[in-house]
């Protein structure tokens, strides 16, 4: 197996985009559900009316802004991890292809610029 180094750095990103994307999720709920409990607690304590629908609106933006985030930077992550593999499968590809060819002109010996 040629570039060991590519295919460890591809899955770390892999494992980094996953989890971003579990925690930053949970993350987010944890915070909408704060937002509201919050607001409410702040309308008791200090006789807003309006503390509970503040608290689920300001809980409805902080989802949306923090699970769009979340998304783009997991989805970077793995994207680029999906990147590194196809150049990798591009390289195997190519050397498998040349090895073909070599094989189909009767064995010849590879040229000086031939892949391995």
């Amino acid at each position: 197996m040629r570039y060991r180094a590519l295919r460890i750095v591809a899955t770390i990103y892999r494992i980094i985009g996953w989890i971003i994307i579990v925690i930053g999720a949970l993350g987010t709920c944890v915070s909408s559900v704060a937002a509201v409990a919050g607001a409410s607690y702040m309308g008791r304590q200090f006789g807003y009316r309006a503390g509970a629908g503040l608290g689920v609106i300001q809980a409805v933006i902080i989802l949306i802004i923090g699970l769009l985030y979340t998304g783009i930077i997991g989805v970077s992550l793995l994207a680029f991890a999906e990147g590194i593999q196809v150049f990798l499968d591009i390289e195997e590809n190519t050397r498998e292809i040349a090895r073909r060819i070599r094989e189909l002109a009767g064995g010849a010996a590879p040229s000086a610029g031939a892949p391995e």
